[in-house]
């Protein structure tokens, strides 16, 4: 019983992000950033595909991706693609993530979702948990993880929609 019900669990997982991934085009939604700018995703793909990571302070996971993002961002800020980290902490533990990202000297833009309202609209169930999107607004890659040496498929993932 307990099998069939993680084995129906994961494949609901697999099911919804394939659907997600097979989507026209991204749910419209706009957050607040660690400096206080209000940032829509209008503004993020009028300036080109974007990729989205999702993450929380307590996620290990989370916080390897990030640090590859770092570099990876510093290759690409120039190149028509945005790359934006959405944090999903609480309310309570929000107030943490702008020391974190300043201590870390991250420089990419850090929305926050503390409600989790974008990070579920985008069909989130772990972390990490990353989308990109192509200048269209089409999703054209999901991830559900991440593990070192995955930073070389987010790059080649990244080439592949560049202008």
């Amino acid at each position: 019983m307990k099998k069939n019900l993680i084995f129906t669990f994961l494949l609901y997982l697999v099911i919804s992000n394939f659907l997600f991934a097979q989507s026209k085009s991204i749910p419209y939604f706009k957050l607040e950033s660690i400096t206080g700018e209000k940032i829509s995703s209008t503004d993020l793909l009028n300036k080109g595909a974007v990729y989205i990571n999702f993450w929380a302070l307590w996620c290990v996971p989370c916080r390897a991706e990030l640090k590859a993002l770092q570099t990876i961002y510093e290759n690409f800020k120039d190149k028509n693609i945005n790359i934006i980290a959405i944090n999903i902490d609480s309310p309570k533990s929000s107030s943490k993530v702008k020391s974190f990202i300043s201590g870390m000297k991250y420089t990419f833009p850090v929305l926050l979702d503390v409600n989790q309202e974008v990070f579920q609209k985008f069909g989130g169930t772990s972390l990490p948990y990353s989308i990109l999107i192509d200048k269209a607004g089409k999703v054209v890659k999901v991830r559900n993880s991440f593990l070192p040496g995955d930073e070389k498929e987010i790059v080649k993932d990244l080439e592949s929609v560049l202008d």
